[in-house]
């Protein structure tokens, strides 16, 4: 007999801190901290809906994280994200190369971005 497959989307996202950077200046610090971490590859970021961004989540092995996620509930430590209207594959500037990741299959990230749109405080 073949188990009953249940899907069951999170309910409700908490970010406990937005930090918005203006495009060109979140590049350079992804660029940056990738260097002085010794980073060698080229550091990813995610794009959706005219909005990139990283998320920075709690201790994902965390008893209390994994209670929250069991009710519905994610809680990011921090978002940080800018407005960048159209999709790149990757940017490059005087410090290096950032690629993009089109996340825009994902229905958590489209309303996400779509809150985060209504929040930014920087116009492009």
């Amino acid at each position: 007999m073949a188990p009953e497959i249940s899907i069951e989307p999170y309910k409700r996202i908490v970010i406990h801190e937005l930090i918005e950077y203006r495009f060109p200046d979140l590049v350079d610090l992804i660029l940056v901290s990738a260097h002085a971490a010794g980073g060698t590859t080229v550091p990813l970021i995610q794009w959706c809906n005219g909005v990139v961004f990283q998320i920075q989540p709690f201790n994902p092995s965390s008893e209390r994280v994994i209670e929250e996620q069991l009710k519905g509930v994610i809680h990011y430590n921090a978002v940080t994200f800018a407005l960048k209207e159209k999709f790149e594959h990757e940017v490059r500037n005087g410090l290096g190369t950032v690629r993009l990741i089109d996340s825009s299959v994902n229905p958590n990230f489209v309303t996400l971005t779509e809150a985060l749109k209504k929040r930014s405080r920087i116009s492009t």
